[in-house]
């Protein structure tokens, strides 16, 4: 459960880097010994036993631009070799496949959610082994309820051997029926009993977002100065959300904690309506009564 907002992240195993802020990307390939191998193509990061370090974490209420590296590295025995151009495409068929060996419901990326800044990359040949190119995903063009797909493979390298399970790249991105914008309220105490008015930090009429961890599980965060995440699952039987849960995110107590704020009681469901699209949670401190309230 890793902080969501107005963070970079990087989902990276050779040279696969998303940053959240626009206009910053960087780059790091890692050296692998091809000395051993006949020379073929492969794309950094690719096939299923990657799938989760090709999840996508976007915000839809960002109008940032996300940043997506796609490289493709040539293995080589020697550093003789010629430039190599690769034709990168999104292929699409590739998702009814997952989706039917996996049980999965991922949807194509809509057209104008994401731009492949170019479909040809050059391995320069020589002691360079890789080339990469751009995605740039727009996430404000994205439904958080749905779960998106975009496959991206090698279609021709230059007449160099493809791998069978090292060929396509499966950026993804996890929705969630209760993802997306909210209306924000919070109120707090300056006494863990809930008496007196409400002290100088509360506030109505804000937004924040449900992020979602997982098809049953989101994070939003407190009003509370320090500002702990809600970690809220539920279980979705068809459609029908029951059975919801409320914690705070382990990695916040600590920081709490280590700032001397000791979660007394909660948190505390006081209201969850997937129907309504409202959700009050509440929970105490040594010296604090706190309750937010997201509502559609």
């Amino acid at each position: 459960m890793k902080y969501r907002y107005l963070k970079a992240a990087m989902y990276s195993a050779s040279a696969i880097v998303l940053l959240t802020m626009s206009g910053c990307l960087k780059s790091v390939p890692t050296f692998v010994d091809f000395s051993q191998t006949n020379d073929f193509v492969v794309l950094a990061n690719a096939g299923i036993s990657n799938f989760k370090s090709s999840n996508v974490s976007v915000n839809t209420s960002s109008t940032d631009t996300l940043l997506l590296t796609v490289t493709a590295d040539l293995a080589s025995a020697t550093s003789s070799s010629a430039a190599i151009s690769v034709t990168l495409a999104v292929d699409n068929p590739q998702i009814a496949l997952y989706n039917a060996a996996n049980g999965t419901k991922f949807q194509a990326f809509p057209a104008d959610a994401f731009k492949l800044l170019s479909n040809k990359v050059t391995i320069a040949g020589g002691l360079q082994h890789y080339a990469s190119t751009t995605i740039q995903v727009y996430q404000n063009k994205l439904d958080p309820t749905i779960s998106y797909l975009l496959p991206i493979s090698i279609t021709d390298a230059s007449g160099k051997k493809l791998s069978s399970n090292q060929n396509t790249v499966f950026f993804n991105v996890i929705g969630n029926p209760i993802s997306g914008i909210y209306n924000w309220d919070f109120t707090r105490w300056s006494n863990p009993t809930q008496t007196g008015p409400s002290d100088g930090t509360s506030f109505t009429g804000k937004t924040t977002s449900f992020l979602p961890d997982s098809p049953t599980q989101i994070e939003v965060a407190s009003g509370y100065y320090i500002g702990p995440r809600y970690v809220v699952s539920f279980t979705n039987m068809n459609g029908t959300l029951s059975d919801f849960k409320v914690i705070l995110n382990p990695d916040d107590v600590t920081t709490m904690a280590d700032a001397g704020v000791i979660v007394t009681n909660g948190p505390n469901i006081i209201k969850a309506n997937p129907v309504t699209g409202e959700y009050i949670f509440q929970y105490t401190t040594k010296t604090r009564y706190v309750i937010d309230r997201y509502y559609k």
